[in-house]
């Protein structure tokens, strides 16, 4: 079944609405970054197609019992796929941060072994711990 220009954008207008409502990060989240980034989407556009159109006329020929064959090149409306560039706004964690759910956590390379990871490489020590993994005591 052909579908019509219009119910391929709707289609892709919700799937859209559907991956970035279950797989979006929270954007109050102050460590999510985002950018646009492009993806092509298939569409069944209409375009003229021209054909040869045969039609008869009047003349002096008489051996063709006065009709004359004539041409002209004539359109009608057809239909094709086509791929189109879309552009979206793509959620990510920033640079130090990964993903959790719907949020960023940040990322330490060295465990805080008496504290927790507040921000990229840098931890918050529970008091009497110190250094820069929090195994100092």
């Amino acid at each position: 079944v052909a579908l019509t220009l219009f119910q391929w954008i709707l289609k892709g207008l919700i799937l859209t609405f559907l991956l970035e409502t279950t797989l979006s990060l929270n954007p109050d989240d102050p460590n999510v970054c985002s950018h646009w980034e492009s993806y092509a989407v298939t569409v069944q556009e209409s375009y003229a197609h021209p054909f040869d159109q045969i039609y008869y006329t009047r003349c002096t020929d008489i051996l063709n019992w006065f009709k004359c064959t004539r041409h002209r090149i004539s359109y009608k409306t057809a239909y094709r796929r086509g791929l189109r560039t879309m552009y979206r706004r793509r959620s990510q964690c920033c640079p130090g941060y990964y993903e959790s759910g719907d949020y960023c956590i940040p990322l330490c390379t060295e465990e805080c072994v008496h504290g927790r990871c507040v921000s990229p490489d840098t931890c918050h020590c529970e008091p009497g711990w110190g250094g820069t993994d929090c195994s100092s005591g």
